[in-house]
């Protein structure tokens, strides 16, 4: 009976968290807007593990010898290999951030933003297209992935659009960091579609 508010909940703090992320990319430069970004994200990110914390490695039991490092060691290599295929809506805002980030804001003429604006779109099409092959009911955390791109895409194509407007070739960081995003996104779809068709034949076996 607590199944819906729950999931309503869980839905509604991931959604605030990946557009808290966004924004502070967007709008929050500096040391203190990296250090607000690592907090959002870091939140979403462990929210979301804690959806598929019954699945998760085992934290081996401390004790001083060599064999439990070896353990912790394995242990750390397991929870990477587990965790990441969980939150795919990193790589899009890691790639937004790790583009945006060495670029200047402004570029040497309008044609960049004229082209980008251009590009993006037919970027969130072929993200479309691709994602639409993958089940996203049982895999919320492909939600948020579209959520992420889906966002990025939108506000590149908007900064494209207000610099057109405006006649003034600024955002050229964010619209690039905008692109980049949405082609890695584009590709992350690409796999999760590939691995959830080879998957199928497995699951559908009686």
């Amino acid at each position: 009976m607590t199944g819906p508010p729950r999931n309503f909940l869980s839905s509604l703090l991931s959604t605030t968290l990946a557009v808290v992320s966004l924004v502070i990319v967007a709008l929050g430069p500096g040391l203190l807007g990296i250090l607000a970004l690592l907090v959002a994200a870091g939140g979403l990110v462990t929210y979301t593990l804690r959806l598929f914390g019954e699945t998760a490695p085992s934290f081996p039991r401390p004790r001083l010898s060599l064999a439990w490092l070896r353990e912790l060691a394995r242990f750390a290599a397991e929870f990477v290999s587990w965790a990441i295929p969980k939150i795919p809506f990193l790589v899009p805002l890691a790639v937004f951030f790790g583009v945006t980030w060495p670029l200047a804001s402004t570029s040497e003429s309008i044609q960049f933003q004229q082209q980008a604006s251009e590009i993006i779109p037919v970027l969130l099409i072929g993200y479309v297209i691709e994602a639409g092959a993958i089940r996203w009911k049982r895999r919320p955390v492909d939600w948020l992935l579209s959520l992420m791109t889906v966002l990025i895409l939108i506000a590149g194509e908007t900064y494209a659009m207000v610099a057109l407007a405006r006649d003034v070739p600024e955002g050229a960081d964010l619209i690039a960091g905008s692109m980049a995003a949405g082609v890695a996104a584009i590709m992350i779809a690409a796999i999760q579609g590939a691995t959830q068709a080879r998957e199928a034949p497995a699951d559908s076996s009686p």
